[in-house]
């Protein structure tokens, strides 16, 4: 099995995948008196249905309501397997639209994204909105964090808050090359004003508020590195390849500080990044390695 399902707070489940590496995805589940929610899907048909199988080892009601935490393919691509309203963030169903299988076999061929498809949300919002299902959920868009999309599902009910990509738990590092750095900080600190005990991140395993300082830590340090170079002169992937990670290049996925970098210096320069650009980025996360000092 690629995952497990864990029981985070009465009737709250938490669906947590390997290690939170490229694709592989943390989900939800949400048990109501009369129906489900479901938090997000995964990348392909197989971890679907390996899912939806521990899912129905819980709970026989039927999955009525699907809330995308974002637009980004792994969190998307099997939402046609549930028979369910499916709910995001305005900007969260357009990056959905956007989200072509083609392009990410071609950038990842060794991964399988069988059984993918686009499917977009019924439902968007562009702020906040609230669901009922016996327990309060509090659905909040936190601003350009992650990517232009995000949001988060809180229940003050049950202290537990899914985050999406919003949170990366250490030791998988964060990456904000579709939003914002400074943006990813300021979500950060909006989850942790929360009265909550449990945050399930996108990627890694549950996570406290300690977990949110260390991402915050990060992005802060990315940002710092980042101007500084860009101050002297240094193109964004010199600038990368620059960086001395220390205690983070320990980290999983440590070739995301190309994309990160590559996001400070667009926001510094007052510009988004453009789609070849951001396809050039994937490439050098990808090739990551060798360059080194």
């Amino acid at each position: 099995m690629h995952g497990k399902l864990v029981e985070v707070a009465d009737g709250v489940y938490a669906y947590i995948q390997g290690r939170g590496e490229w694709f592989v995805n943390n989900a939800g589940l949400i048990v109501g008196e009369e129906f489900s929610v479901v938090v997000d899907s995964v990348c392909n048909e197989q971890r679907a249905k390996e899912m939806i199988s521990q899912f129905r080892e819980v709970t026989a009601k039927d999955f009525r309501i699907l809330i995308n935490t974002h637009g980004h393919p792994d969190h998307v691509w099997t939402n046609h397997l549930f028979d369910a309203v499916a709910v995001a963030h305005e900007m969260g169903r357009q990056e959905t639209l956007m989200a072509f299988v083609e392009i990410y076999q071609s950038l990842f061929p060794d991964l399988d994204f069988s059984g993918a498809k686009i499917t977009p949300q019924n439902i968007t919002f562009e702020s906040r909105m609230k669901l009922y299902n016996d327990a309060e959920m509090q659905i909040i868009h936190p601003g350009v964090a992650h990517t232009r999309g995000d949001c988060y599902i809180y229940i003050p009910q049950k202290k537990v808050v899914f985050c999406g990509d919003l949170l990366f738990a250490k030791p998988c590092t964060p990456l904000a090359v579709g939003g914002s750095v400074r943006g990813s900080v300021n979500a950060l600190r909006e989850l942790l004003n929360l009265d909550a005990k449990i945050y399930v991140p996108g990627h890694g395993g549950l996570a406290g508020e300690e977990h949110l300082v260390e991402a915050i830590e990060y992005f802060e340090f990315v940002w710092e590195e980042a101007k500084k170079r860009h101050e002297r002169g240094m193109g964004w992937y010199e600038a990368a390849m620059d960086i001395d990670l220390g205690e983070y290049a320990k980290w999983s996925e440590a070739e995301r500080i190309i994309g990160n970098v590559a996001r400070a210096y667009a926001e510094i320069e007052g510009r988004e990044l453009e789609f070849a650009e951001l396809v050039e980025v994937a490439r050098k996360m990808l090739e990551y390695g060798g360059g080194r000092k």
